[in-house]
C-alpha cells in the first residue's frame, strides 16, 4: 500500500476489516464477535490509514487527506490550522510527517490540526468519487479532469473547502489562525492561492491567516514587468505567454478569473505571505526552465529574492516577507524544521 494515497489506504483497511468480520454467503460467523477497531488517536500522527480522512469538497466528491484531528468532528482545544501542500511527486504522507514534526518542534503539539491533502492524478488510482487533475492542473487551480467524476472542481476550491471546515466555529471554537504552507510545487500553489482565495475575506475577524511559500519554481507576478538589467520593466521577449496565468494575470483560469485583476493585486499585496527560501536551492533539478519561468530568474533562490524586490518596487507597504534559510537546499523538512522555518510557520 502506498501511504501517500490516504483514500486508498482507508478503503483497503475497511475492506480487510469487513472481510474478517463476515463469512461467505449464507454462513454465520464462528466464535466471539471480533473486537472493535482501536479508536483513532487524537492527535493522530501516523501517515497511514489510521490518520486518513476523506474530505467532501463538493456534493458526493471527496478529497483524500491525512489529518491529525478529524475535520468533521473538530476539536475544542485546536487554536491553529496548518494545511501543508505536497510537491510534484504528490507525497502527501511525507508532507504530513513534516507538518507533524514542525508542530512538535515548534512546541505546539495538540493545539494545531495538520491537514495534508492529496491532489491526485490518474496515476494515483483515485476512487470513483474522487476528483483528479492533470499533473500541471492541480498546481494552477485548474478544474479536475473531465473524465473523472462531476462536477469538476478547482484544486484551489478544494483548499477553500478545507479552510471553510477549519473556520466552522462549532467544530473548532478556539481556532485563531490558519497557516497554508507548501514547498516546491506546493509553494507555487500557496502563492497563487493567497492571491485568489476569497476565504480570508469571508473569515471571522478573530482568525488570522498566513501563507508560507517555500522554494517554489515560479511565482505569480501582478504586473507585466520583470527584472531587466537591475530594474523592473516590460521585457523585450519572444515569450508571448510569459504573463499568462500562472506566471501572470492574463488568460486566467475559471477559478482566478472569478476575481478582477485589481482585486487579486490587492489581496496578494496585503496578505501575510512569507517567501521562505533556502540559499542552497540553486540547482536545476525539476526546475521550470520554460521561457516565462526563466524571466523570473536563474534558480529558485534567486527567483524568490527577485520576487520580493519586485513587490518592494511596485507595491509600497506590501506584506510579503523574505525569510532565508542558510545552508538548506530543496527539502521541505529541512526548511520547515529550521529555526527560520519554524519562525515562518509559528512565529510573529
Amino acid at each position: 500500500m502506498n501511504a501517500s494515497r490516504p483514500a486508498r489506504a482507508a478503503r483497503i483497511a475497511a475492506c480487510a476489516w469487513l472481510c474478517a468480520c463476515s463469512g461467505g454467503p449464507g454462513t454465520q460467523p464462528e466464535g466471539p464477535e471480533p473486537p472493535e477497531p482501536p479508536p483513532r488517536p487524537v492527535p493522530c500522527v501516523f501517515a497511514n490509514a489510521t490518520c486518513a480522512e476523506r474530505i467532501e469538497i463538493a456534493s458526493d466528491l471527496f478529497l483524500p487527506a491525512f489529518t491529525t484531528h478529524q475535520l468533521l468532528s473538530g476539536h475544542s482545544e485546536v487554536t491553529r490550522g496548518l494545511i501543508v501542500v505536497h510537491g510534484n511527486t504528490r507525497d502527501a504522507d511525507n508532507y504530513f510527517d513534516s507538518g507533524v514534526a514542525a508542530v512538535a518542534n515548534g512546541g505546539a503539539a495538540g493545539t494545531v490540526v495538520v491537514v495534508a491533502p492529496h491532489f491526485q492524478t490518474s496515476d494515483d488510482d483515485p476512487g470513483a468519487d474522487e476528483p483528479f487533475w492533470s499533473s500541471a492542473g492541480w498546481k494552477r487551480g485548474h478544474l479536475s479532469r473531465p473524465e473523472g467524476p462531476v462536477p469538476r472542481v478547482s484544486s484551489y476550491a478544494a483548499l477553500d473547502r478545507i479552510v471553510e471546515l477549519l473556520l466552522n466555529r462549532t467544530r473548532f471554537p478556539a481556532l485563531r489562525e490558519i497557516i497554508v504552507a507548501g514547498h516546491s510545487a506546493g509553494g507555487q500553489v500557496v502563492h497563487r492561492f493567497a492571491a485568489t482565495s476569497g476565504e480570508q475575506v469571508a473569515a471571522r475577524a478573530d482568525v488570522q491567516f498566513r501563507y508560507i511559500v517555500t522554494n517554489p519554481s515560479t511565482y505569480l507576478y501582478l504586473g507585466s514587468e520583470r527584472e531587466v538589467a537591475g530594474t523592473f520593466a516590460v521585457p523585450d521577449t519572444e515569450c508571448g505567454d510569459y504573463d499568462d496565468w500562472h506566471y501572470g494575470l492574463r488568460d486566467r483560469n475559471s477559478y482566478a478569473d472569478a476575481l478582477a485583476a485589481d482585486t487579486i493585486r490587492a489581496q496578494l499585496s496585503r496578505r501575510d505571505v512569507r517567501i521562505l527560501i533556502g540559499d542552497a536551492d540553486t540547482l536545476s533539478a525539476s526546475l521550470d526552465i520554460s521561457c516565462g519561468a526563466n524571466l523570473q530568474g536563474a534558480d529558485r533562490f534567486s527567483r524568490g529574492r527577485i520576487l520580493v524586490r519586485y513587490m518592494d518596487a511596485r507595491y509600497d507597504g506590501h506584506a510579503h516577507r523574505e525569510m532565508i534559510v542558510p545552508g538548506v537546499g530543496h527539502s521541505s523538512r529541512s526548511m520547515w524544521l529550521s529555526e527560520t522555518g519554524l519562525d515562518a510557520l509559528f512565529g510573529n
